[in-house]
């Protein structure tokens, strides 16, 4: 691994404030790294060629200024030329959630980011996959996604987190539960079920600081599976409530499992959200990649060392 690196630039992401911070991150990097290429991305997939090229041509590690659907797709390009061993990454997190990045234990400031990022301590995470694209939070679908659907980069730059209240309210009264059938893996579990909303979760939070995910471990290699039964609106409110403290894994209409690997078919075709990564799809295929990825962190609160602390 090299001492040359990456940075990729998102100056869409979240309140839009990558493109003011991005010469003052350049230069902490290049304190520690003999080369720092910048990219400022400008739209969709830019991130994922940067970081393909740069994995390519033995660059050691991928900075990134932006959200977790910035990170998403540099993982993604680094996958992609089956670089994943050879790189390490290290987020400044500038977008709206930054909830892989609350994992890793890094500040939401530039500062105190940059701070941690100094000290170069890795971690090696999981990822998971679905439909042959990896993921580093995680993937949701029904309500989950179509909220994803209705909060445009416009509404986040405007509204921050609160974007992810406004587009669940717009977007609540008019979504109908769609049926699935899952099949999981370990224990061949199979359950045909009405689904307001899933999550497959390879972290703890979704949508700024939800907890959807409490028992989620970033590194022991498994995918924690969050499935909320049909209901109705209103029902559905007021368990919502309960995700940001995680209680709602108690509810009767949860069903909360682990599994390294699981089926969700879907009638009809629904939309789905991989790390803000948003598409349609009727079939989804999740596995788990144990270790498969090298992070720069801080405490990490959602890893098997800092559990045993």
């Amino acid at each position: 691994m090299t001492n040359a690196a990456l940075l990729i630039v998102n100056p869409s992401s979240g309140r839009e404030l990558a493109a003011e911070n991005a010469l003052r991150i350049e230069a902490s990097l290049r304190t520690r790294h003999e080369d720092v290429e910048v990219v400022t991305t400008q739209g969709d997939g830019d991130a994922e060629r940067a970081a393909a090229t740069a994995a390519a041509s033995g660059r050691g590690t991928v900075f990134v200024a932006g959200g977790d659907g910035t990170v998403n797709e540099a993982v993604n390009g680094v996958a992609g030329v089956g670089a994943l061993g050879q790189i390490r990454f290290g987020i400044i997190p500038l977008g709206t959630g930054n909830d892989f990045a609350t994992g890793l234990g890094i500040p939401a400031d530039v500062d105190g980011a940059l701070e941690v990022l100094a000290r170069e301590r890795e971690l090696r995470v999981d990822l998971g996959k679905v439909n042959g694209r990896v993921f580093i939070n995680t993937s949701g679908g029904g309500y989950i996604a179509e909220v994803s659907v209705v909060v445009t980069p416009q509404l986040k730059t405007i509204a921050g987190r609160l974007a992810y209240l406004i587009g669940g309210a717009q977007a609540m009264w008019d979504y109908e539960p769609v049926s699935a059938t899952i099949t999981a893996e370990p224990g061949a579990l199979r359950l045909g079920l009405k689904l307001y909303a899933f999550a497959v979760c390879n972290s703890r939070l979704i949508g700024g600081g939800r907890l959807i995910a409490p028992s989620a471990i970033i590194d022991d290699g498994l995918l924690d599976v969050c499935l909320i039964e049909g209901m109705t609106a209103v029902e559905f409110l007021a368990l919502a409530r309960k995700v940001a403290d995680g209680d709602h894994v108690d509810d009767p209409r949860v069903r909360y499992l682990q599994a390294s690997s699981i089926v969700i078919d879907l009638e009809p075709e629904a939309w789905i959200n991989t790390d803000g990564e948003v598409l349609r799809a009727r079939r989804c295929e999740y596995t788990v990649l144990p270790g498969a990825a090298t992070f720069l962190c801080g405490e990490a609160p959602f890893s098997k060392a800092q559990q045993t602390l």
